[in-house]
């Protein structure tokens, strides 16, 4: 468990509260977030949200680490939720790549899974990122929550594979709802990764592309 002394707690009334949140979720923004790590990748621009679903296939996780590593040599900070599946799978893509990732996780910073992936992030120069504060548990509904924050945070979005009936569906409404809501409408862009044929783990990004909710995003051979 981290020290309270190593955690950042930032008010949406400070300075250095991260303008995207505010300006990005439309008066939904959390009160506080609370931080571990890098700081300063809150304020780059070049940020990108690889998202998936937790019982993502080999095929599926294959995808998300691929997708990672090429836009990590491209100098994009990849953004994620420190899952199992596609999400420990772009953190590790990013690391292996030696880039910098921010996982936005769903409980209280001394609460959080996934322990020896989260001490490399920091490690390596990325950052934790929760709106739940010390004490607080994952529940489905925070897990829903922090998806709004990984969106607002990247300027790209990318479903990498989920079944139609996922918690990965929340990226995509939260992306909808927030782009809609504002009067510049875009601030980025969705993609589903396509593929060669689909099943019950990818029939999520079959229907988001087959219902132009998505971009189709196909991955090189290699």
């Amino acid at each position: 468990m981290p020290d309270i002394e190593s955690i950042t707690t930032i008010s949406c009334f400070a300075k250095d509260y991260p303008e995207c949140l505010i300006d990005h979720l439309d008066g939904n923004h959390p009160p506080f977030i609370y931080l571990r790590g890098n700081k300063e990748l809150l304020y780059q621009k070049n940020k990108v949200a690889i998202v998936g679903d937790h019982r993502a296939d080999q095929e599926g996780q294959n995808a998300a680490y691929q997708l990672a590593r090429k836009f990590t040599t491209e100098g994009h900070v990849i953004v994620s939720g420190l899952s199992l599946g596609c999400d420990t799978a772009a953190h590790r893509g990013c690391l292996d790549a030696k880039g910098k990732t921010i996982a936005v996780v769903a409980s209280g910073l001394d609460s959080t899974e996934n322990k020896t992936l989260q001490d490399e992030i920091i490690s390596h120069g990325g950052l934790i990122l929760s709106e739940q504060p010390f004490g607080a548990e994952s529940s489905p509904s925070r897990l829903v929550a922090s998806y709004r924050l990984q969106i607002a945070l990247s300027s790209q979005i990318i479903i990498v594979q989920c079944p139609i009936v996922s918690e990965t569906m929340y990226a995509v409404y939260f992306s909808e709802k927030y782009a809609n809501d504002r009067y510049f409408c875009q601030w980025h862009t969705l993609y589903a990764i396509e593929y060669d044929s689909y099943n019950e783990h990818n029939s999520g990004n079959q229907f988001l592309i087959e219902q132009d909710i998505a971009n189709p995003l196909r991955l090189n051979a290699n």
